[in-house]
């Protein structure tokens, strides 16, 4: 019986090769979409070329400076996301049939909270589901979840970049005003937040309004910190104050532990930092990996509202 008309597919097309163009439309580099699926920059080149060639059609503009997709490329890399989503969504639906979980997950998560707390729970959920693989980046930066960055996101986040995604909540974050024993011994600990205009401040990035807000007994004060440190790690600020550079305003889950052995000190108590949550995100998708909910599941149980750290 004949085949009915458009319906056929043509057997010299690589499905290969429509992964690597999507990476390269997505990336706009095909040294970092090569990077990405791991094979040569030279291969994702001939993926291309190839394809061109069995379509009959330019996808790309190349120069040496710049890349851009022609008005076919544009067509045709919205088609290649469509059957790249759809096919992940298949192998999805089909992991519900295996006997034990399996299939990859990427997580993004801020260094921090991935060195101290996130790898040990990675390390146990693996001893519990061998079959499942993990990819983790750890990265300042909040991943774009829709071109496959990752698939979970652990983050402390604000609602506007949560508005279009699932967000668990993992954990109040907390956040404490310390400083070092050998550094307060130097210098009085500070009696009001306007005290702190005669320290030097250690700032976290995080702290993204440039002030420190406290909360205490004649309402809320706001202070901008000043110093001569600055980072975008809530270790390398622990560190700082750990060194006795100055005083730091930190999330517990980063200097709990300093804490708890006396290396760093609580200052000001009376008064209180505003809370923060921490979140696990991903994208609502109804045929979500077996293995991906389950880890989420996993964390959720690890942590609770009065986590270990603090």
């Amino acid at each position: 019986m004949a085949a009915k008309p458009g319906l056929s597919v043509d057997p010299m097309l690589d499905l290969n090769e429509f992964l690597t163009f999507s990476a390269i439309a997505d990336t706009k580099s095909f040294s970092r979409a090569a990077e990405k699926l791991g094979i040569s920059k030279a291969l994702a080149s001939k993926h291309v070329a190839d394809l061109e060639q069995s379509l009959g059609v330019r996808l790309l503009h190349r120069t040496t400076r710049k890349l851009g997709l022609t008005p076919a490329g544009e067509l045709f890399h919205e088609r290649c996301r469509q059957l790249i989503a759809h096919a992940e969504d298949a192998r999805h639906e089909i992991e519900q049939f295996r006997s034990a979980p399996g299939g990859r997950i990427r997580i993004s998560s801020a260094m921090a909270f991935g060195r101290r707390h996130l790898l040990p729970v990675v390390a146990r959920f693996l001893a519990r589901y061998p079959e499942v693989s993990i990819d983790v980046d750890l990265s300042q930066q909040f991943p774009d979840l829709v071109t496959g960055g990752a698939d979970v996101v652990i983050r402390q986040a604000d609602e506007p970049v949560l508005l279009s995604l699932v967000a668990r909540r993992l954990a109040p974050m907390r956040m404490v005003a310390c400083a070092s024993p050998a550094y307060l011994a130097r210098h009085p600990a500070p009696r009001t937040p306007a005290d702190l205009a005669a320290h030097n401040c250690l700032v976290y990035f995080a702290d993204a309004r440039g002030e420190w807000r406290f909360q205490g007994p004649e309402g809320e004060c706001a202070v901008k910190p000043k110093g001569n440190f600055r980072a975008n790690s809530a270790d390398a600020v622990v560190e700082a104050a750990l060194a006795d550079l100055g005083i730091a305003v930190a999330p517990t889950f980063a200097a709990g532990e300093a804490l708890r052995d006396g290396r760093l000190r609580r200052v000001l108590p009376d008064y209180r930092l505003p809370e923060r949550t921490l979140y696990a995100a991903y994208l609502p998708n109804p045929t979500m990996a077996h293995c991906t909910k389950l880890f989420v599941d996993f964390l959720v149980a690890q942590f609770g509202d009065r986590p270990y750290w603090d």
